[in-house]
């Protein structure tokens, strides 16, 4: 049994949702207040510029990138430059890629997702029982056809299983009136307009996870309020503790390990109980990990270490996945092996570990050069990407933390030091407008002294009472 918990960390700027099962954090998602945006929201776009050799269509759905819609993705083929079109974000914008849209509009309930441009009826993946699947099918079927007079398809979630007939129908009338919002604020706006888009990343995390939490703890009272609505209006039935942090002794940070975790998503070791290690490597186009057998030398023979080895890390694997946010084609370089037989096992014993991601896990077959292949779902940027910039000393070669993620930890030191004092914080002149900024929004300028150093590291700063 998997005991969850939400711990919500907010500043002026940023905000932090991070994800423990059985007290062991293993993902952590990010909300820049400034820039958020996730995949789902919905858009009255207009084609910008069709690209045959590309075979996509790029639109403007007000970001700086255009954004791209797949051909094989359109509904038919009637589309002209400036034409307006209904379409949902996919993935968001990854390095130098503008968001990827579709026409195929989904949209999440807490039952059901609403796929009115598509009749069909699916269910969840994550039923296995195809018996279980053919009933839970037949009975929502019916339940919903008095109300379902223009053929709407849907996809029924997990936690549809658990729902009284009331409670899908209900489900069922809320999508239908939001996809009615959706389509009069596309006939009255101009393109390109937001059309839906939710406030907080807070919804989707809850609806992913089903609203399964045994514990939220939130260290801000306004997200806290804004927390406890949405869990009594969504969640009424789920028995979940919500709890304003407000300890003394330790910050929210600390007690949860959130700088040893920022540590080991930007870390790209990871060490295993055994001795051995992975690198993590992430390019624009795939991840590569590196598979290593580091100290361990305790087997008989090479392929039983390597055997060990490989069986050791397929756990960290996924969970390094999780932790990071990585997606799109990974590859895999395991120590080799010569038995086939263990080579299966190994791609078994990865598929079991993957049911522990909410994300889909495809994984295919070693290459003939022993490279595993598998692909996870990307809907947005690595939390590496996220947390980390170009380096301005060997440029960009390397990366530094993001001046958002360092403001967050100034932030955070100085919330360390209530009630405010007078003190100084020395930093490097690339800081400069970024802490003046936060402290304008913290109402402390009068109380803090900025230093400049620039021998001083940009991610280093010292913060002194005066």
């Amino acid at each position: 049994m998997v005991s969850r918990e939400l711990i919500i960390i907010n500043s002026s700027s940023l905000m932090f949702y991070l994800i423990r099962e059985n007290n062991e954090n293993v993902e952590l998602h990010l909300e820049d207040k400034k820039e958020y945006k996730q995949a789902g929201g919905i858009y009255k776009g207009k084609i910008k510029r069709m690209s045959p050799a590309m075979n996509a269509v790029f639109l403007d759905i007000g970001e700086e990138k255009e954004a791209f819609l797949p051909v094989k993705d359109l509904s038919n083929g009637n589309y002209n430059i400036g034409k307006p079109i209904l379409v949902q974000v996919k993935r968001t914008p990854v390095g130098t890629k503008g968001s990827k849209l579709s026409e195929n509009i989904a949209i999440p309930g807490k039952y059901l997702v609403l796929t009115p441009k598509v009749s069909k009826i699916s269910i969840s993946s994550k039923y296995t029982s195809p018996s279980e699947k053919k009933q839970l099918k037949e009975r929502i079927k019916e339940i919903l056809q008095p109300y379902n007079e223009e053929n709407f398809g849907f996809i029924i979630r997990t936690l549809a299983c658990e729902a009284s007939d009331n409670q899908i129908i209900e489900d069922f009338l809320n999508l239908k009136q939001l996809w009615k919002k959706i389509t009069e604020a596309f006939n009255k706006k101009k393109a390109p307009s937001v059309l839906y888009d939710e406030e907080y990343k807070l919804y989707s995390i809850l609806k992913d996870y089903a609203g399964n939490f045994d514990k939220i703890v939130v260290d801000d009272i306004n997200i806290f309020k804004i927390v406890k609505n949405h869990i009594k209006t969504m969640y009424p039935d789920r028995n979940i503790k919500l709890q304003f942090f407000k300890e003394k002794t330790q910050t929210i940070e600390e007690k949860y390990q959130f700088q040893k975790t920022i540590s080991r998503i930007l870390n790209p070791y990871v060490w295993l109980k055994s001795g051995g290690y992975l690198i993590v490597e992430e390019t624009e186009a795939l991840v590569v990990i590196d598979v290593n057998s580091g100290k361990h030398c305790k087997q008989k023979s090479i392929e039983d270490t390597a055997f060990f080895i490989n069986i050791e890390a397929t756990k960290e694997i996924i969970k390094t996945l999780r932790l990071k946010d990585l997606g799109g084609i990974i590859v895999i370089d395991f120590i080799d092996m010569s038995n086939e037989e263990r080579k299966n096992i190994l791609i078994e014993k990865l598929k079991e570990e993957a049911k522990n991601d909410r994300r889909s896990i495809k994984i295919k077959d070693f290459t003939s050069l022993g490279l595993l292949q598998l692909t996870r779902k990307k809907t947005e940027e690595s939390l590496i990407k996220k947390l980390t910039q170009g380096c301005y000393c060997c440029r960009s070669n390397g990366f530094v933390k993001s001046f958002s993620l360092i403001m967050f930890e100034i932030e955070k030191e100085i919330q360390k030091r209530k009630p405010f004092a007078t003190m100084s914080i020395k930093i490097n002149p690339l800081l400069e407008e970024h802490l003046k900024s936060l402290l304008k929004s913290l109402k402390l300028t009068k109380n803090v002294k900025i230093l400049k150093d620039e021998k001083l590291h940009v991610e280093n700063f010292i913060i002194e009472s005066v």
